[in-house]
């Protein structure tokens, strides 16, 4: 085979016709070979004459391997994706939670805080396992209707250490107030929680919501500053979380002070006789008139003076056992109108002074006499008692200040408690009460004024 490759090259070069052709012309017999055979004969001629191989790929399972790319570092900041409470809403005890838009780091009580005007709240801050979200819950009693400001500062970042962008959003406490059945009282006060200026008592029979304004404590009590419903303008006792306390639980305020002002008395109708507040600071309508007074000549007693019917038999009673005891009791001043009450009080403060007249005589309305149940006593026959150096060191005043209470009678003004009165000593002036209140206070200790407000009759 080689002689006709050798001849095929250089018939090449001459433009001759390949050996193998020419070789067959002269071979009859391969001439007559099938085509597919020659073929084959030309190939292995071929392979066999040391022709150069063309390259054939040999069939492979593995893939021809791509470029590697180089990883592109995240450049992508966190984001805050959700919140509870949203901004403008009501903070409960769950707390405040917030969801991220990737796991993130660093957050802790430096990142993610709550504050108020006075500063930052102290807060329990945790991280989910899987630092897509976390949850702030405060550790301390929040104010009852106060705005509260959520941040999330820049220190949070994610695993590239990209930082959250500084955010923060306003909550608020819930400002609503709920009453269970039961009687609550509502507070006014003026400069201090000792000065008293208005006073509302009523009692729910079922369940009840109001809204309020804010919550404090005064006097070791908390209270809620109700802006809706029957109690608009009050304070009422209750507790940070919007829960009302009725008087049951909630003492109530100490004595008010004796200021001179003119607040409507609680507990006025005539039915309330025996538990009407009245002092300087609360007095009856102008128009209060009892319907059923008497003459204390009934009483046994000098006449032309007026009483209550309702307390003219224990007076009756009162007066014969003075009597049996050698004690003269007569009538020097009863029942005043709030007419006969300006000419009183105007008197004493032509004789002695308007700061002096405060001290011994009531302004119009604050007076126990409209009541038609007080009586200022003297000695038959004797002058005015308040000109006695102590009408108690007489007869008659000494027999009162021992047995009055036992008829339901009680001296308003004892000896040393004008700042507890709010007026100056007057061993002659006694209200009816009735028994079964008399004996308490004589048992307490008290003056009729402090057992009253203590009982909460000086409420509406």
């Amino acid at each position: 085979m080689d002689k006709f490759y050798t001849r095929w090259q250089a018939g090449q070069a001459r433009g001759d016709a390949s050996p193998l052709a020419e070789t067959m012309s002269h071979n009859a017999p391969m001439a007559k070979l099938p085509l597919a055979l020659a073929s084959l004969v030309l190939v292995l001629g071929s392979a066999s004459c040391g022709s150069p191989p063309s390259p054939v790929p040999s069939p492979s399972s593995e893939p021809t391997p791509s470029p590697t790319a180089v990883p592109t570092p995240d450049a992508v900041a966190p984001t805050v994706t959700t919140q509870d409470p949203a901004a403008g809403g009501l903070l409960d005890d769950a707390g405040i939670t917030v969801s991220f838009s990737e796991p993130v780091r660093a957050v802790d009580g430096a990142s993610f805080q709550l504050t108020s005007e006075g500063g930052v709240i102290s807060a329990i801050v945790s991280l989910d396992p899987d630092g897509l979200g976390a949850t702030l819950k405060p550790d301390v009693t929040l104010s009852f209707a106060t705005t509260y400001t959520v941040t999330l500062s820049g220190l949070v970042h994610d695993l590239a250490g990209n930082r959250l962008a500084r955010t923060s959003w306003n909550v608020a406490t819930t400002n609503r107030v709920s009453f269970a059945p039961g009687t609550y009282t509502g507070y006014q006060f003026g400069d201090s929680p000792a000065h008293l200026t208005a006073l509302k008592r009523s009692t729910l029979t079922s369940p009840s919501t109001a809204t309020a304004s804010a919550w404090q404590t005064m006097d070791d009590a908390g209270y809620l500053l109700i802006d809706a419903g029957i109690w608009a303008g009050y304070w009422v006792h209750g507790e940070p979380d919007g829960t009302a306390l009725d008087d049951l639980t909630a003492a109530l305020p100490g004595l008010p002070a004796c200021d001179y002002v003119d607040l409507p008395a609680a507990r006025t109708a005539y039915g309330q006789w025996g538990t009407t507040v009245l002092d300087t600071v609360f007095q009856l309508p102008d128009g209060y008139v009892p319907p059923d007074l008497v003459d204390t000549s009934q009483a046994g007693l000098n006449g032309s003076y007026y009483v209550r019917a309702i307390a003219q038999e224990d007076l009756a009673a009162m007066i014969e056992a003075a009597g049996s005891a050698g004690a003269r009791l007569a009538v020097q001043s009863a029942y005043r109108s709030y007419a006969g009450q300006v000419l009183t009080f105007n008197g004493w403060v032509n004789q002695s002074g308007y700061a002096q007249a405060l001290r011994v005589s009531a302004r119009p309305g604050h007076s126990e006499h409209q009541l038609g149940t007080a009586i200022d006593f003297k000695t038959v026959g004797g002058i005015a008692p308040w000109r006695y150096a102590d009408w108690a060191t007489s007869t008659e005043g000494a027999w009162l200040a021992a047995n009055a209470w036992k008829f339901g009678w009680l001296m308003s003004y004892p000896k040393g408690s004008s700042a507890l009165s709010c007026y100056s000593y007057e061993p002659w002036h006694y209200r009816y009460v009735g028994r079964t209140t008399a004996a308490a206070v004589h048992a307490a200790g008290v003056t009729l004024r402090e057992w009253l407000w203590s009982q909460g009759y000086g409420v509406h």
